[in-house]
């Protein structure tokens, strides 16, 4: 190895540590607010998730609303134990797939609406 090498090798080395060091800094000062953050959304997700049990109860519906509020009791856990950036990976993904899967999941949600709606007033 000629000088100018081993000079260019010591420099990438120690743009990588000096990199790996503020990454972890970074780190270390986004991911408390960002657990914080994580928590209040899983509390207020399970407190949804009980209202809609009430609500089923009231409109004599209660297994339907016990399957809905175990699903957002699991939404609550998924926020609750992954890692912050895991959950922002993940939605991420979520938001930039195709529109098709937007659009279909409106549709869906707009006819169990209709459905629940109909249903109600019958």
């Amino acid at each position: 190895m000629t000088g100018t090498e081993v000079i260019e090798e010591t420099t990438k080395t120690g743009a990588r540590a000096i990199a790996r060091d503020q990454a972890h800094q970074l780190r270390e000062r986004v991911e408390p607010p960002a657990d914080q953050l994580k928590e209040e959304a899983a509390d207020r997700v399970e407190s949804v998730a009980h209202q809609v049990r009430q609500l089923g109860l009231k409109l004599d519906r209660p297994e339907e609303a016990h399957a809905i509020a175990r699903r957002l009791e699991r939404t609550a856990d998924y926020l609750r134990f992954r890692p912050a950036a895991e959950v922002a990976s993940d939605a991420w993904e979520t938001v930039t797939q195709p529109k098709v899967l937007w659009v279909a999941g409106g549709v869906l949600t707009a006819l169990v609406a209709y459905r629940l709606l109909r249903d109600r007033s019958s």
